[in-house]
């Protein structure tokens, strides 16, 4: 039984897995904050983002991928980009779903501004781990042949 679990807490899956809810949380507890105070999903979307791009770096590359032999800032700068990539499709559906036309989601699933907010996020979140795992396994943190 304790090889069992050890082989499952030392798979890199599940070790990206729960550093991708970790970092969710992180998200969240920060996109919420800002958005309670400025009210703008653009604005609340990008300080989250920024916030959840450096907790993530910091778990993957010394927790998830931790036999990485690249330099520490060429990954740095591969993983920011395909982040900044994923954010900027976060941002755009932002803008239009809740900045532009709010009513989309509202009035769909009838449902607060508020709550439409989190709705959208939780979306964007389970698409961006689906895509970032696909990013850091492949593209930023290999192993020199």
């Amino acid at each position: 039984m304790k090889t069992t679990i050890k082989k499952i807490i030392s798979n890199q899956i599940f070790k990206y897995l729960v550093a991708g809810i970790a970092t969710t949380l992180v998200f969240f507890i920060f996109k919420m904050l800002t958005f309670s105070i400025f009210q703008n999903g653009v604005v609340s979307e990008i300080i989250a983002q920024i916030i959840s791009i450096i907790f993530a770096f910091v778990s993957n590359k010394f927790w998830v991928f931790e036999r990485t032999t690249n330099p520490l800032l060429q990954e740095f700068i591969k993983f920011v980009t395909s982040r900044i990539f994923v954010m900027l499709l976060s941002v755009v559906a932002n803008w239009y779903l809740i900045d532009t036309h709010p009513g989309i989601i509202m009035d769909t699933f009838h449902l607060t501004l508020d709550q439409s907010v989190f709705l959208l996020t939780l979306f964007l979140q389970v698409l961006t781990i689906v895509l970032n795992y696909i990013f850091s396994k492949f593209l930023i943190f290999t192993k020199k042949s």
